[in-house]
């Protein structure tokens, strides 16, 4: 897959790469190596030799494999190797999320499904559309494997069976049911990033770790969607009233539905605060801001259909 540089609002996108950690290494430390191979590694990055990176990477992490700066600078760099990074993540969302340029003929009906009446069928503001029709899906898809790897180097078990948790559990807080109150996200932020520090990550790092995890987990509650459901689904863009637009979903079984993309809605939810504390760390731009509502708006157009039944304050 071969992508020229990309540009979001007249400004370079810059995504998953932070400023570069180039400062000599402390001789007298005790992982002086390991340092070393990280300084070495972020040259070899930053002179676009990806391939130099990670094979430093991973003999470092072979030294270390609880090391948290190796784990998340070894998840960037499989990352940039493929080219999958946070415009990925905003064109997905936009695309699931533009219902205006969404237009069916009359002929036009979803997929039929054994034993079940779908509500939307008959609804002259829903549109039927699949949601792996994104133009780049197949190119995404082909890295499923590799977006696992990068989630197990951040909260994954080491080759000794030892579990390794960089990111927080406060990032996972998210609650569609009363996880946003007036646009503004609930959750433990100070916490999260007292426990990314805790690891001994600067802020750039955390910033590195953050849109890692942020990419990582989106692309898998995307992949879980589209690929991964144990039931035929049919998917609807659904244009309500006063701009009320959201994402229908019909199902054989609609509660049983909700059970099963659990684990999908939080990953989403995890990539939103994931981007919402990397766009407070790093003091926000226009363009990271923007990002932030596009994934936001996404989690959201879902609630209805895929998230949990919400009950006065549960």
């Amino acid at each position: 897959m071969t992508r020229s540089f990309r540009f979001v609002g007249g400004a370079a996108f810059l995504l998953l790469a932070t400023p570069l950690f180039l400062a000599a290494c402390d001789g007298s430390s005790a992982s002086s190596d390991i340092d070393s191979l990280l300084v070495d590694a972020r040259l070899a990055r930053q002179s676009g030799d990806i391939a130099t990176a990670i094979t430093l990477l991973e003999s470092a992490l072979t030294q270390d494999s609880q090391h948290p700066q190796v784990r998340v600078e070894l998840g960037s760099a499989y990352l940039d190797r493929e080219d999958v990074n946070l415009l990925d993540v905003d064109r997905v969302a936009l695309f699931l999320t533009t219902f205006e340029a969404t237009v069916s003929s009359p002929s036009e009906t979803p997929v039929q499904r054994f034993g079940s009446v779908c509500r939307y069928e008959d609804d002259p503001n829903a549109h039927p559309f699949d949601p792996a029709e994104y133009d780049e899906y197949i190119d995404l898809y082909a890295n499923r494997d590799l977006i696992n790897s990068v989630l197990d180097l951040l909260n994954g078990t080491d080759p000794t069976g030892v579990e390794i948790g960089i990111m927080p559990d406060e990032l996972r807080s998210l609650s569609l049911c009363h996880g946003i109150e007036e646009g503004e996200l609930i959750y433990d932020r100070d916490g999260a990033l007292a426990s990314l520090r805790g690891f001994g990550l600067s802020d750039d790092e955390i910033a590195m770790a953050l849109a890692v995890n942020a990419v990582a987990r989106f692309m898998e509650a995307y992949f879980f969607i589209t690929e991964d459901i144990p039931q035929q689904t049919s998917w609807f863009r659904v244009m309500g009233s006063q701009g009320g637009n959201y994402i229908g979903v019909c199902a054989d079984n609609q509660d049983e539905l909700r059970v099963q993309v659990e684990d999908a809605i939080a990953d989403l939810g995890e990539s939103i605060t994931s981007l919402d504390l990397r766009d407070h760390l790093l003091g926000g731009d226009t363009t990271s801001h923007e990002l932030v509502q596009h994934v936001l708006d996404a989690y959201e157009s879902v609630k209805g259909d895929l998230g949990p039944y919400c009950n006065g304050g549960a």
